[in-house]
């Protein structure tokens, strides 16, 4: 009887103690949950006496601007000014697009409410995710789409595909061609926009990818394969700089290329591997901005980070250092620093020979920053292409080509509202574009004061002492758990 009772109170104890600790954890987690964002509906439209700016295109003042259910469906010549329109007068221009993003996994917790809300208020009204993490991205995508969360209008393609072994976490192993055909189809079944492919597939493997994603229409983009040449490859889009200085000599083991070996290109090199890339109708997508940003993981001090560093929470400096290599040694930095006079040089090159050169920064690598990084890339488009209109083109109406045709890029008559407002002329300097009055993203206002305030929010929470300590420590527990098994494992 006596041994029944201990029981009884021990088992009593220790449920209570299990609900206390579920009741605890649940309260942290809510607790750390990002601040609830008022979200703009969903509206009509009439804008004014507009100025509408497509970079690179055309600039036409004294237009009226026409959108229903997320769409424009009227320009013409205004008339009269339209009461109630939101900036008569105003300069319009398309929203930016990120067409090199990742989102952040959803263990961390709200940086992808965060970092949706970070590309708005950069002006950045469009993202192509290329690499998912998770696979309720969809999930992601719906929210923002029903207008349960602030954020660019998003794009994706799903899981990368790669050889054995896989270069990346999460990455799906395809060993074959009749392997890589059912892969993209099943890929296409769940509705991606493109197949990311990534550099341990083997030939036979790539083509039965690439075959079937052209066979399907959705473009192929991602690293060239180590084990393939230039020359061997079409209807590619080429990230940062794969397969560029490797037409006769093999690619580096494990590695996606050598920044000495992109030093080392003769000038008849370089015009070997554009008039690969223009027969082949391979284009680039260079993210500068992100090799240069990993510099900071080398020195710090040496290269301290970005204002818009602020925004994001603590533990990612702890995990950056871990996702990706970053030069160690002062000869690397020196490297990587040499590097990039020649990079702009190809990005000039390839652009003067008709080559499409995207604009993509690679956010989630070390400290690139949702949003700012594009602006970045913008600079850095700016200084190789010699122009700032060139560099927007490339970030509005060249990217929109290769992600949406027709859809996102540029305003015109049967495109999404996705569009940047502006009192001032933004035409003549970079830095005014992140000064946007209002954004457009699928029919819903985003006014500049609103965004900012809710920037502001985010920041008290985000960088808050409860949420610092639970996400460093989670974080810490993750890695260490992370650090274990590639030691078991090796």
């Amino acid at each position: 009887m006596f041994k029944t009772l201990r029981l009884r109170k021990f088992l009593t104890i220790s449920s209570s103690l299990i609900v206390a600790l579920f009741a605890g954890l649940s309260f942290l987690y809510f607790t750390i949950q990002p601040p609830k964002l008022i979200i703009p509906e969903k509206t009509d439209l009439i804008l004014s006496n507009l100025t509408i700016w497509n970079p690179g295109l055309d600039f036409v003042s004294g237009q009226t601007l026409e959108i229903s259910d997320g769409i424009i469906t009227n320009i013409e010549p205004s008339k009269s000014d339209v009461s109630g329109s939101i900036c008569t007068g105003c300069y319009a221009m398309p929203g930016l697009i990120d067409a090199h993003i990742h989102t952040p996994p959803s263990i961390a917790i709200g940086n992808r409410e965060l970092f949706s809300l970070l590309y708005l208020q950069n002006g950045v009204t469009a993202v192509r995710d290329l690499g998912q993490f998770d696979d309720d991205l969809p999930k992601l995508i719906r929210r923002i789409e029903s207008g349960k969360l602030a954020g660019p209008r998003m794009y994706r393609c799903g899981r990368i595909l790669d050889g054995d072994p896989p270069s990346v976490p999460g990455a799906i192993l395809v060993e074959s061609a009749e392997d890589g055909k059912r892969t993209v189809a099943k890929h296409a079944s769940q509705g991606v926009d493109c197949i990311k492919v990534y550099g341990n597939l083997s030939p036979d493997a790539f083509q039965g990818v690439s075959e079937e994603a052209n066979l399907i229409g959705l473009p192929l983009i991602g690293h060239t394969p180590n084990s393939i040449s230039f020359g061997d490859i079409k209807n590619f889009e080429s990230q940062h700089y794969t397969g560029i200085p490797y037409l006769i000599k093999p690619a580096p083991i494990g590695r996606a290329y050598k920044n000495q070996d992109l030093i080392d290109m003769t000038e008849s090199d370089i015009n070997d591997v554009l008039n690969v890339m223009v027969m082949n109708n391979i284009s680039f997508l260079p993210t500068n901005a992100n090799l240069m940003s990993r510099l900071t993981v080398s020195d710090i001090e040496r290269f301290p980070p970005s204002e818009g560093f602020k925004h994001l929470p603590e533990f990612w400096e702890i995990a950056w250092p871990s996702i990706v290599s970053h030069p160690e040694t002062e000869a690397e930095i020196q490297t990587e620093l040499e590097a990039r006079a020649y990079a702009l040089s190809f990005i000039r090159k390839a652009n003067e020979s008709g080559i499409d050169v995207l604009v993509g920064t690679d956010v989630i690598m070390p400290y690139v920053i949702p949003g700012e990084a594009m602006h970045q890339q913008l600079e850095i488009m700016s200084q190789a292409l010699g122009s700032n209109e060139k560099a927007l083109q490339a970030a509005t109406h060249v990217n929109g080509k290769h992600i949406d045709p027709g859809k996102i890029g540029q305003i015109a008559t049967g495109a999404y509202a996705d569009i940047l407002l502006f009192k001032n002329n933004p035409r003549h300097d970079l830095a005014t574009i992140k000064n946007w009055d209002y954004a457009i993203v699928d029919g819903r206002v985003y006014s500049r004061k609103d965004v900012d305030a809710a920037v502001e929010k985010f920041d008290k929470h985000f960088r808050g002492a409860l949420y610092s300590r639970v996400m460093n420590a989670a974080y810490k527990v993750i890695a260490g758990e992370y650090e274990a098994s590639e030691v078991s494992n090796h």
